[in-house]
């Protein structure tokens, strides 16, 4: 544990403080009607990208009580963000989904993620493919439908829970852990891509 919190403090001790101005251009934000994706989306609108394409499996927002249909609706109401729907754990679905959105693509935010919390000793194949499919087979299928696009970022929002494990969570933490390995892949062959260790974060939750 005192490990982990050296790293961690390491990690935070070097984030910059200042406001970072994207290159303009249209942003892709999976998993863009969660929690995660509407307040990444408001994130990329006030830090100057021009266009952002929240796109989901359902197309619409599956959580009440977090205000994201008011924020929604204001970043729709202002020209400046748009819905899609689609499955990024299906090849096609990730393939047309960033080519659909044109060559202005500056950046692809994948924030798609769901949770099937139990231990591990009941934990059925079922329950490892339905996490496994939006977080890391999706991660995946966007890494390779975007290689050859000119991408500013490649973000994958991955979680703590990846570094410092949790109970019940053996599906979710290794699908993350998936993701981190894939975005320095990406790297090491030159993308621009990340992977960000999220903690909980209040008025976020996934289903």
């Amino acid at each position: 544990p005192m490990r982990h919190a050296a790293r961690i403090r390491s990690c935070t001790s070097t984030v910059s403080k200042g406001r970072h101005v994207l290159v303009r251009g249209s942003y892709l934000i999976t998993g863009g009607l969660g929690g995660l994706g509407v307040r990444a989306a408001e994130l990329l609108v006030s830090s100057g990208g021009t266009e952002v394409v929240l796109s989901s499996r359902s197309g619409r927002i599956a959580r009440d009580g977090q205000g994201l249909e008011a924020k929604l609706l204001a970043l729709i109401q202002g020209a400046v963000a748009q819905t899609a729907v689609a499955d990024v754990a299906d090849a096609l679905d990730a393939c047309s989904l960033s080519s659909g959105v044109g060559a202005g693509l500056a950046g692809v935010l994948h924030a798609a993620g769901v949770l099937r919390d139990k231990l591990l000793r009941v934990m059925s194949y079922g329950d490892v493919r339905s996490v496994f499919a939006p977080k890391a087979l999706a991660g995946s299928h966007i890494d390779q439908a975007t290689k050859y696009a000119p991408l500013q970022a490649l973000l994958y929002f991955s979680s703590i829970a990846a570094t410092l494990g949790n109970a019940g969570q053996a599906n979710y933490s290794t699908a993350n852990t998936y993701l981190d390995r894939l975005a320095l892949g990406s790297r090491l062959s030159g993308a621009l891509s990340t992977s960000l260790q999220i903690p909980a974060i209040s008025g976020a939750g996934m289903s």
